[in-house]
């Protein structure tokens, strides 16, 4: 192990291998270190039931592909990642046997919302042309560059006339929840509440103020969800062949518990078994706040309200996700494909949400730390379209039920003594929808609580997938604090580049990106790809 490089990157998650491979493509000497075993972060696929069936632990949905600018520029595709984008993308099945259903063919999609409503169906149509029209604008502005304020926000989106010309989108917004938006522009309970689980499962929750401000994004790519074939590890596989491609070094079991500081400046890293490595230009970390500024760096390094601040408790999810991995001998067969029969190839389905209230009621009872009395998750059958997830004539399943991170009474702990009962209760409800999906054709399964997601990665705290609240409080420059939100630090050459910061978790490659922006900015790098 060489002892010094140009820039030294903290954590091997997709954007901390995103950055990387910026950095040694700008012709920066650059290394990526990972306390685990391997790279990838939230990128893992496991053989969590039986052998030959891969279960992806975190992250299933890649729903930016083909939107992110680092999929082009670091040619993903061409470094044997291979997507699928499943024609029928999601559905909900509800109560009576009626099923509404999302597909790549807009027409098909409007067909399915019309069932429930003509109306609605036509103003589906309007939102999804109208956020695919000013797409560009929206990833720009929300998405892709270091982050404005909301009010910022606001008046870029009014240079572009959006308020005069656009039905959906304005400075209400900014206040508003998406239940809000959903009751002003739709009319039918079950559409509604399609639309706000598909929120949902991205991270924006359907009642709280302010989200509704990126819920025309979320309808612009709610039939763009894609599918990484062999698992989501490929991606990280890909991304971590193109840092060695160009010359840069990711080196595993790299424990950094300090970030050294000289004179106010980052200069280099020790690692766990006493290994110090230097930064000649910059140090980036993609691991949480809590990690970075009250693990790693010492305590008179950075100011001591921010300080304060940090260790008071930032903005995490109010909820997590309780998922259950299946090992499968049939593919579900719904009741409700007698309604649809394309219900059967939805990758994703909601089994059971019939109205934003159902859902409403739901976060309450979460927020209590509580659990549904009767769990409405989503279920997802990558072998649909990844044929190669499961030994011939077999099939994996995921389920992933919204839910508390601590339980009440009981904290974290209280997990491991209901995951078992829960996932059962969860199995239960997907039986009722699909009733061929029993014990006879669940060959194995294996539960996976809120408080085993930071067990495996400890970036998640408080098994906050999105590693930070999805808020108007926690967004664009005030995330994950207002002193933090252009990725710079008070700590020269230090910077922030993980999910922590703007726009958020999810498979997006954004914070990277952006923090590329700012690095190159005071690095003064040429900046040879093309910025949206």
């Amino acid at each position: 192990m060489r002892n010094t490089y140009d820039a030294i990157i903290i954590g091997a998650g997709h954007n901390g291998l995103t950055l990387g491979s910026y950095l040694a493509r700008s012709g920066l000497d650059v290394v990526v270190l990972e306390r685990r075993h391997e790279e990838g972060g939230g990128l893992a696929t496991e053989e969590l039931t039986l052998p030959g069936f891969l279960h992806n632990v975190h992250a299933n949905y890649h729903t930016f592909v083909d939107m992110a600018p680092p999929v082009k520029d670091l040619e993903v595709r061409s470094h044997g990642v291979t997507y699928v984008r499943p024609e029928v993308q999601m559905a909900s099945v509800y109560d009576d046997g009626t099923a509404l259903v999302i597909h790549t063919d807009l027409d098909k999609t409007c067909e399915s919302i019309a069932r429930f409503s003509e109306e609605d169906a036509q103003t589906f149509r309007r939102l999804y042309l109208e956020a695919h029209g000013y797409v560009d604008l929206l990833l720009g502005t929300l998405m892709y560059q270091p982050p404005m304020s909301v009010k910022e926000l606001t008046k870029a989106l009014a240079s572009f006339g959006i308020e005069d010309r656009s039905e959906f989108l304005g400075v209400k917004l900014r206040r508003e929840s998406i239940n809000w938006f959903l009751d002003k522009h739709f009319t039918n309970s079950k559409v509604k509440a399609h639309l706000a689980f598909h929120a949902a499962v991205c991270g924006y929750v359907n009642d709280l103020p302010g989200l509704a401000i990126g819920f025309p994004l979320l309808v612009g790519k709610i039939d763009n969800w894609h599918l990484c074939v062999g698992g989501s590890h490929r991606l990280a596989h890909g991304l971590w062949r193109d840092l060695a491609r160009n010359g840069g070094v990711m080196i595993s079991d790299a424990d950094v518990v300090r970030i050294v500081v000289d004179k106010g400046r980052a200069v280099g890293v020790r690692l766990s078994d006493g290994t110090e490595l230097s930064a000649r230009k910059l140090v980036a970390s993609t691991v949480d706040i809590e990690q970075t500024f009250l693990e790693m760096v010492d305590e008179d390094s950075i100011p001591s309200e921010l300080r304060n601040k940090i260790g008071s408790g930032l903005a995490h999810q109010k909820w997590s996700l309780f998922s259950v991995h299946l090992a499968l001998s049939e593919l579900p067969h719904y009741e409700a494909s007698s309604f649809d029969p394309d219900v059967d190839r939805a990758w994703v389905v909601n089994l059971g949400y019939g109205s934003t209230g159902e859902l409403d009621s739901d976060w309450e009872v979460i927020r209590k730390g509580l659990l549904p009395k009767f769990p409405r998750p989503n279920a997802a059958v990558n072998s649909l379209y990844d044929p190669t997830d499961a030994p011939e004539g077999c099939f994996t399943g995921l389920l992933r039920q919204f839910a508390p991170y601590s339980i009440h009474g009981e904290g974290p702990a209280g997990w491991d003594g209901l995951s078992n009962w829960y996932a059962k209760q969860c199995l239960n409800t997907w039986e009722r929808f699909a009733p061929n999906i029993n014990d006879n054709s669940i060959l194995d399964w294996a539960p996976y609580s809120p408080a085993d997601i930071p067990r495996k990665i400890k970036n998640m705290v408080d098994g906050d997938w999105m590693m930070g609240e999805v808020s108007l409080s926690n967004m664009l420059d005030q995330r994950p604090l207002p002193e933090l939100g252009q990725y710079r630090t008070p700590i020269e050459g230090l910077y922030l580049a993980g999910s922590t910061q703007h726009p958020h978790g999810f498979i997006t490659f954004g914070p990277a990106y952006n923090a590329l922006q700012v690095i190159a900015d005071d690095l003064e790098l040429d900046k040879w790809w093309n910025e949206i």
